[in-house]
Order: C-alpha cells, then structure tokens, then sequence
C-alpha cells in the first residue's frame, strides 16, 4: 500500500457542478418557454384577445427558435458555449420581462397588441434556440465520453421539470400579483441564472480554477478535447449530400411535430 503522501490525488468534481448549471438554464429554458401558456388565462380578458389570436402569438416563438438553431450552434463553436449561454440567457430573459409591457410598446402602435406580442415572442425564440447546441458544447468539453450520456440527460432533463414546474409556479403568481408579475419574476430568474454562469463556468476544464490535474486528465481522456487540434473545415456539402443526414432530419421533424402539438 502506498504511503499517504504517494496517493494519487482523487479527481475534483466540478464538472457535475458545471452540469448542474446547465440544468438549471434547461430548466428555465423551459419555464420562459410555457409560461405565456398559463398566463394566456389572464391575458386575453386583459388585453381583449381571443383563443385563436394567441394561436399565432404561441407560434412565433418557434420561428425565431427554428430560424436561429444553427447559427446557435456555430456561435458556441466559435466563441464559447461560456460567453453564448450567458448572452443567450440574457437576451430571453430581458425578452420574456418586456412580454408584460409588450401592449404598451411603441411597437403596439404600429403593428397592434397581438403584433407587439408575436415580435418579442420570437425574439425570446431567438434567443432560446442558443440553449441545446451549447448544451451539447458544454458536455462535451466537460465530460469524457463515458460520462456523456448521462451528462446529456441530466441537462435536458430540465425541459420536463421546468414545464412540470411553470404551470403552478406561473399560476400562483398570476393570482397573488397578476400575468405580469409572472414574465417578470421569470425574466428576472433567469438573468441572475445567466450571471451565475458566467462568473462560475469556463469553456475548457483547465481554465477553471477548481479542476485539479486528477479530473483534467479524467476529462481529456480523448483528443476531442485538445484545444489546439485544428478539426478543419466542415463538409457542408457531404453532409447534404448524405442521405442518411436527410433521414434523420426527417425523423426528428416529425418528432417535433407532435412533441409541439401535445407540450
């Protein structure tokens, strides 16, 4: 047995730590996501809309979400899923706050009510559509790829606790202090989620203070996470080229389809 002080320093933990973070943004991800739903009750009679105008109102968060997925991705790519989470985050929740002044927006002058609503609506999805592709980044720069799985199912894990989460949440909220109040304290939630990113996370598991060799070495188990590996240029047209790529964007279509109609 090898003396104590020849004992190979157990790995750090801060990778979990890391994930819990992700999860958290996951889960109000989700939370400024549904929230309109259940505020929908109030609003309506409020602002003197109908069912089938908040049809429209509900749907142009995805058009932002959809329109931006991949340049998400590429930004995390480029600049870091530590900087474009926390901006992403940011801008949804400043988003999500100004869904309870959207009515009195110079905008509802020009476009009306229902218009002011579908734009901040769809800039919330713009900013949203950063969250999954960095999530993915993050794991994968923070976790060796047996740990992965359950680094990818922890984070988007968050989707069903915070839509879990949201309906009594936002409707206790909009009883004691009205649908506004609700996009607010959400808002505000996330943007203090976003800071705390940003000041405990790094982009590569050496950067961090708290990650000692033991755990840098568990995590750059693979070349993946050589930060001086040049993977060069992406086959665009390969890919496109591939049907096996189209197949896939096909399946998941029609999974979103019904995930969307039934969430």
């Amino acid at each position: 047995m090898l003396p104590p002080a020849s004992r190979p320093e157990p790995p750090t933990r801060t990778r979990w730590k890391i994930l819990l973070l992700l999860l958290l943004i996951s889960i109000i991800t989700y939370i400024d996501r549904v929230n309109i739903s259940v505020a929908a009750r109030q609003m309506m009679p409020s602002l003197g809309l109908s069912e089938m105008q908040m049809g429209p109102i509900f749907s142009s968060f995805v058009l932002g979400y959809a329109l931006f997925q991949i340049p998400g991705g590429w930004l995390g790519d480029r600049w870091g899923a530590r900087r474009v989470l926390t901006l992403a985050v940011i801008w949804w929740s400043i988003f999500t706050g100004m869904t309870a002044i959207a009515p009195a927006l110079p905008l509802a002058d020009l476009v009306g009510i229902m218009g002011s609503l579908m734009v901040v609506r769809c800039l919330i999805g713009v900013g949203e559509s950063a969250a999954l592709p960095n999530f993915n980044r993050a794991v994968a720069n923070w976790h060796p790829p047996q740990e992965r799985g359950l680094g990818i199912g922890i984070t988007i894990g968050g989707i069903g606790i915070g839509s879990a989460l949201t309906p009594p949440i936002t409707a206790w909220i909009m009883v004691n202090y009205g649908w506004q109040t609700a996009f607010y304290a959400a808002g505000g939630l996330g943007f203090a989620i976003a800071l705390l990113w940003y000041w405990y996370a790094t982009d590569y598991p050496r950067q961090h203070r708290g990650v000692n060799e033991a755990e840098a070495v568990l995590i750059e188990g693979s070349e993946e996470h050589d930060q001086s590996t040049d993977l060069g240029r992406v086959p665009w047209k390969a890919m496109f080229q591939t049907p096996t790529v189209w197949w896939l964007v096909l399946s998941y279509t029609c999974l979103g389809y019904v995930a969307y109609v039934y969430m």
